[in-house]
């Protein structure tokens, strides 16, 4: 996506939004320029022509210590997450468990509506669980993000589910981002409120988050695995609410227990492809092969992340107490990840 354009729709998207809420306090160090950021630029720009730097936040101990944005960004800017949105859902599940709303061991099929199920439901789809979508194995065979956000497919959740499984539930990783949509769905369904709103009333007016959009399907479904937009400083207060377990400024607002199982190895990307010992050895290192949780990702430094398309980031880093949050549009996120653990990393440690 053009940086115009992303600029264009951003403000458009601004219009009519409140302020951006309380800020995050500033370090004794706090500073906007910094070296890092520099060699940071310049790595990035080794890895892709075309590679932008939008935002930079670095918190650590609650506090931000480097706050970097590009000439055409800054503080009010609405970054489109991508698939960093994934999380924010699996989030709004973890509110709906503790609610009493949803059980994530239950059948999908118990939260849906009789006209989003096919006619005839296979005993493939009655077996399907939350577990299974939260953690990317549902074996469902389409993944037709890019109709779902057209508005060309009038009934997503009907369509996926129709389309069939290319494999059992449970039995293989496979990234797909309607297992997103259809945990979105979920929510909305035995909420009776829009995955936005439920979670403005959970998460996002308690961290006093008040610039949000979040994208619509045609059946008038948030989009959950993608299309939420949201300023920097809003994604590094999410990465800070996971960072504490759900507490935030002294009050727990989702139950640690929740944190327990989001934030630890559910499943291996390579788990189900039947890979040898010495080839899993050799992928244990990357970045994209460390783990996934519940729509988060593993860190190979440690720690776990919110990851979006194009480099949306927001890493959670325990052992440090700090979180790190950068948006752009870069080509190449892998070597940028390198970079970032290379350049960012020192400033928390």
């Amino acid at each position: 996506m053009k940086k115009s354009f992303v600029i264009l729709a951003s403000a458009v998207l601004l219009a009519g939004c409140s302020g951006i809420g309380t800020h995050l306090p500033k370090s004794a160090e706090y500073r906007t320029e910094d070296p890092a950021v520099d060699s940071m630029l310049q790595s990035i720009r080794l890895i892709w022509a075309t590679s932008e730097l939008n935002s930079i936040m670095v918190v650590k101990d609650g506090k931000k210590i480097l706050e970097y944005y590009d000439c055409c960004y800054g503080p009010d800017f609405m970054n489109i997450c991508w698939s960093a949105s994934k999380t924010f859902t699996a989030t709004a599940v973890g509110f709906a468990v503790q609610d009493g709303l949803l059980d994530v061991k239950g059948r999908l099929v118990d939260y849906l509506k009789p006209e989003q199920l096919p006619r005839n439901v296979s005993d493939t789809l009655a077996g399907l669980t939350l577990y299974d979508l939260l953690r990317m194995s549902s074996g469902l065979k389409t993944d037709p993000i890019g109709q779902t956000s057209c508005g060309k497919l009038k009934t997503p959740a009907l369509t996926v589910l129709e389309s069939g499984f290319e494999n059992m539930p449970g039995e293989k990783y496979r990234y797909n981002s309607m297992n997103t949509y259809l945990l979105g769905v979920a929510v909305s369904n035995v909420t009776g409120m829009s995955l936005e709103d439920y979670l403005n009333e959970k998460l996002f007016k308690p961290l006093d988050i008040r610039k949000y959009h979040w994208d619509k399907s045609a059946e008038g479904y948030n989009t959950g695995g993608w299309g939420l937009y949201l300023p920097t400083e809003s994604m590094a207060k999410m990465g800070i609410f996971m960072l504490n377990r759900g507490v935030w400024n002294g009050r727990r607002l989702l139950n640690d227990e929740w944190f327990d199982e989001a934030t630890k190895v559910q499943i291996r990307q390579y788990h189900g492809k039947g890979y040898s010992e010495e080839r899993i050895a050799g992928l244990q290192d990357n970045d994209f092969n460390m783990g996934y949780g519940y729509q988060v990702w593993m860190n190979s430094v440690g720690g776990f992340r919110l990851d979006g398309a194009h480099g949306q980031f927001v890493m959670v880093l325990p052992e440090h107490n700090a979180v790190i949050v950068l948006t752009g549009n870069v080509g190449n996120t892998g070597p940028e990840m390198k970079a970032m653990w290379k350049y960012l990393l020192p400033l928390v440690e």
